[in-house]
């Protein structure tokens, strides 16, 4: 039965995310042969190149996916159930190494495609700005606190599945608070850990960015400038935190490559989702899937390991869940894209509001050529995975008509 789960993993997720990549690299291919819209001809030309060579990526990091997945269900949890018997005594300490060695091998594996696609394909269209010895300090600080705040996770998990029937009901409600603490420590506790902030040393542009939250209502612990240019090119701005942690944070980038008044109606997009309350609509969006998840994990029929010397102990339910978490999100993710698309309609109207319509729209066509986003796309593949309605489209909202 173990290996029918392989069938549906790749039949469900792997083969589905293929072709969708198919179809956008023929989308884009195609696109080259028209006229230029947005991009001058060579950024045109970087921004499909870049486009295609991501989703090559992709399609390799699907296929090790699957591989992994089958090699999981064929091979790997024999070998942790064999070996576990000999790392310790205390069945919890057990389960708990067993769910952190799944960890640290998926972690091992997801480094040549990240390292490639960070230090080679990044620096070579000019993103990535980051130096080989940073690269490694940030490798480690992700693996610290994935070891660490991931074991402390997996340990409370599993006491909960020790001590409580409805232990997928409980551990939803754990997770859910930790997704929502970690959103409000996020700001002033772990993207520090990454990146520099320091408050916005620009008087004028303050005032002007204080009169705007003042008008949405919009209360923030401080608006501060990130040293994103140590490690990227890219450009961005966004409210960080919930409550009292709540900051305007801007990529020095940004700064440096967009007038004030195109800063000001990003600004006013992002505040937008404030007022429209989007974050709380995203955090029920997450929490129903994480809801799925765990009741998923929690109710696996015991059929499932017939014929095979695995025992579904709590190591392996959790192993369970974060095996088929992907085939979960990617059939969730039409649904979360569909609102989040329309949430972003309403943020760039009340964006355009607090500032005008023309500045927004330049501002956007300003992020899409130093960010280098190629603006065609596959009508699939914005179905399946865009957040963000393509750019000529929020433009035609905008009634902003490109000059030929």
């Amino acid at each position: 039965m173990l290996y029918f789960l392989g069938f549906i993993y790749i039949f469900f997720y792997t083969i589905p995310n293929i072709i969708l990549n198919y179809l956008q690299s023929k989308h884009i291919k195609l696109s080259l042969a028209r006229e230029t819209v947005i991009l001058s001809p060579n950024d045109w030309k970087d921004a499909a190149e870049y486009s295609l060579e991501k989703l090559r990526i992709s399609n390799i990091s699907s296929v090790i996916d699957a591989l992994m997945f089958l090699l999981w269900i064929g091979v790997g949890l024999y070998w942790l159930e064999d070996a576990s018997s000999s790392w310790g005594q205390s069945q919890n300490i057990v389960y708990l190494i067993y769910v952190m060695a799944f960890l640290l091998v998926g972690f091992i594996v997801s480094l040549p495609l990240g390292y490639y696609t960070q230090m080679v394909l990044d620096k070579k269209y000019g993103f990535n700005k980051s130096s080989f010895s940073l690269y490694l300090k940030d490798l480690l600080k992700s693996f610290v606190m994935l070891m660490l705040f991931g074991g402390i996770i997996v340990f409370f998990i599993i006491e909960i599945m020790q001590n409580f029937s409805y232990w997928w009901l409980y551990g939803f409600f754990l997770i859910f608070a930790i997704a929502i603490l970690a959103n409000v420590l996020y700001p002033t506790l772990i993207a520090p850990i990454f990146n520099k902030f320091t408050p916005l040393n620009d008087d004028v542009l303050s005032k002007k960015i204080e009169s705007m939250m003042v008008k949405v209502g919009f209360k923030s612990s401080g608006i501060f400038v990130m040293d994103a240019s140590k490690r990227d090119g890219r450009l961005n701005a966004y409210f960080g935190g919930l409550g009292r942690s709540k900051r305007v944070v801007l990529f020095d980038t940004l700064l440096q490559k967009v007038s004030q008044d195109g800063l000001l109606a990003i600004l006013g997009h992002e505040l937008g989702h404030f007022k429209h309350k989007d974050i709380l609509k995203n955090i029920t969006i997450m929490g129903i899937l994480l809801f799925v998840l765990f009741f998923i994990a929690g109710n696996i029929p015991i059929y499932i390991f017939d014929n095979s010397n695995i025992v579904p102990n709590p190591g392996i339910k959790i192993v369970f869940l974060l095996l088929i978490a992907p085939i979960i999100s990617f059939w969730a993710m039409p649904i979360i894209g569909y609102f989040s698309r329309r949430a972003e309609y309403g943020a760039d109207e009340y964006g355009a509001m607090l500032t005008s319509k023309r500045c927004l729209a330049e501002a956007l066509i300003r992020l899409v050529n130093e960010n280098k986003s190629f603006p065609c796309s596959h009508p699939a593949y914005i179905f399946f995975y865009y957040t963000h309605p393509p750019l000529l489209e929020r433009l035609k909202a905008l009634d902003y008509h490109m000059e030929k």
